[in-house]
């Protein structure tokens, strides 16, 4: 009697973490966040972001039709993507949702696209994934979007200024089970000198280097490859991420240090090990507010 009790119950629980896994991978939850800086020009003062990273290719259909409804509703200036929309593991590559909303959102809003290490791949790995690299990018430039690949952009507004830029880090950065210290001057020699008389926003897929970001000159990080460290426990936050590192500093939220903030996104989609518990997909909504 008591082994029957005893497997009722895993088996209970096993079906409830199964369901709960599929219902945080099949909806998005929006999330918000505020960034605060002197630095914002009056111009940008509101200037609203929708931030998404970390698609590979999930979410056909019907949740992304809902997560489109989602945006319109909200009327952001501009779309950023953090990297890792696509997917391209073991020779093969996954691409058409990509294009598919990456088409939809550059019809109706300024995008403005960071590569991940799956880009990345695509392009230096062509004796594996072919002409992925090239077709992804074709589809880019078709849907309107702006592709920054280790180059800056500015807007201008009168006298205001916003730079976004976007770092395609080299592979060694990207190592499983342990992580590279970044070289010195590995930004400057990537990106150009970092302006300081204008708000910056850099697009960076990984996490990991924060500090060396907010050195180099980005006001604001926008990341995320950490897919919320798919699991999320109580107290703990995100148990690990996609380099096998146990409980990753930085694995979703808001940062600050030094006045320079990053905001990592836990993804909307997953890779490898489908599966996500007390992490739902996510959308990022992220306004700039000037202050005195």
């Amino acid at each position: 009697m008591v082994w029957m009790i005893v497997t009722a119950a895993i088996l209970i629980l096993a079906a409830f973490v199964f369901l709960r896994s599929w219902y945080e991978r099949s909806h998005v939850r929006i999330r918000e966040y505020e960034v605060e800086s002197r630095e914002i020009g009056e111009a940008f003062d509101g200037y609203t972001m929708i931030v998404m990273a970390d698609l590979h290719e999930s979410g056909a259909g019907r949740r992304n039709n809902r997560m489109m409804a989602s945006i319109r509703r909200i009327h952001p200036d501009a779309v950023m993507v953090a990297g890792d929309m696509v997917t391209a593991r073991k020779g093969r590559c996954g691409l058409r949702e990509t294009l598919r909303l990456m088409k939809r959102l550059g019809f109706r809003y300024p995008v403005y696209y960071g590569l991940g290490n799956h880009e990345a791949r695509m392009d230096r790995e062509r004796e594996l994934y072919g002409d992925a690299y090239d077709v992804w990018y074709d589809g880019m430039m078709k849907a309107g979007v702006t592709v920054l690949d280790n180059i800056s952009l500015t807007l201008r507004d009168g006298r205001d200024a916003l730079t976004i830029t976007g770092l395609n880090m080299d592979s060694q950065y990207y190592t499983k089970f342990h992580s590279v210290p970044m070289e010195p001057g590995y930004l400057d020699r990537t990106l150009g000198v970092a302006r300081r008389d204008e708000y910056h926003i850099l697009l960076a897929h990984s996490p990991e280097y924060f500090q060396e970001y907010a050195e180099w000159g980005a006001d604001l990080t926008l990341s995320g490859h950490y897919h919320g460290g798919t699991i999320r426990l109580p107290l703990l936050g995100g148990l690990i991420s996609p380099g096998f590192n146990l409980f990753p500093k930085y694995s979703r939220g808001k940062f600050v240090k030094d006045g320079k903030t990053m905001i990592v996104s836990g993804g909307l989609g997953t890779h490898s090990v489908n599966f996500r518990f007390g992490n739902m997909s996510e959308l990022l909504v992220v306004r700039l507010k000037k202050v005195s």
